[in-house]
């Protein structure tokens, strides 16, 4: 049979004739598809930058910069996630104010080399005050579920704190109010240093951690520790709960 008799008779039969396909034009095709997203995750950093930040940690280095360090490495493991393209960030600083580090952005398009120190973008750093920064994260919580609504969408935030908080009574209120959003879970940490181990008695430790604790939407969602590796362990931990990685 002819190739010209071979090629009529594939076309009539419906099946694929591979000679005369364009593969150029095909790869560039496939080159330009989109992966779609299987889910909508927002993950929310709530990141102290009070003066006790910036005291030495583990490491040597600045506490504050031992929680980029582990932020960072977060990222990457998001980056590395064969669903990266459904996870969307937003980070804060707070201290005796409240600072957008990041508004809300693929985790694909962040510019791993922005620096997300807390300490660097506080000018007031001599109070630990958490109501602004929640106000502001509830909002952003309810936008981006209403965004995403009809839609497999939830919002993980993350709350670090290495003290007591001030007012926290009010805090503590307005936490419980993001917890009772639709598909928006708290996850928190207390960040120990060697400070409070030093100079403050069992008793203070353990009412801080509790009151940390009772941030998070359960007791597997808190973590309290003095290594930042740990700090790492416990975002990934809460990410997964609430998402997938792979």
């Amino acid at each position: 049979m002819s190739k010209e008799l071979q090629n009529t008779d594939n076309a009539k039969k419906g099946k694929l004739d591979l000679l005369n396909i364009n593969t150029s034009a095909l790869t560039a095709s496939l080159g330009g598809l989109v992966i779609p997203r299987l889910f909508y995750q927002l993950v929310v950093f709530v990141l102290d930058g009070s003066g006790s930040m910036s005291y030495p940690g583990l490491s040597g280095e600045s506490k504050g910069k031992e929680v980029e360090n582990a932020v960072k490495q977060v990222f990457e493991r998001l980056l590395n996630s064969k669903n990266k393209n459904s996870f969307d960030i937003n980070i804060w600083a707070y201290a005796n104010e409240s600072v957008k580090i990041s508004s809300t952005v693929s985790i694909d398009s962040f510019d791993l080399n922005q620096n997300v120190n807390p300490c660097d973008y506080i000018d007031r750093y001599d109070a630990t005050n958490l109501i602004s920064t929640l106000e502001a994260v509830k909002v952003e919580s309810k936008d981006y579920i209403t965004l995403h609504k009809n839609k497999n969408a939830q919002v993980l935030v993350v709350i670090l704190s290495d003290g007591a908080l001030d007012e926290y009574e009010q805090s503590s209120k307005l936490c419980d109010s993001i917890k009772e959003l639709e598909n928006v879970t708290v996850s928190s940490i207390f960040y120990e240093s060697k400070t409070w181990q030093e100079n403050y008695n069992v008793h203070d430790i353990e009412t801080l951690q509790k009151d940390m604790e009772s941030l998070a939407s359960d007791k597997s969602l808190f973590t309290s520790t003095l290594d930042p590796e740990e700090i790492r362990k416990h975002m990934i931990k809460s990410i997964s709960t609430v998402s997938k990685i792979d």
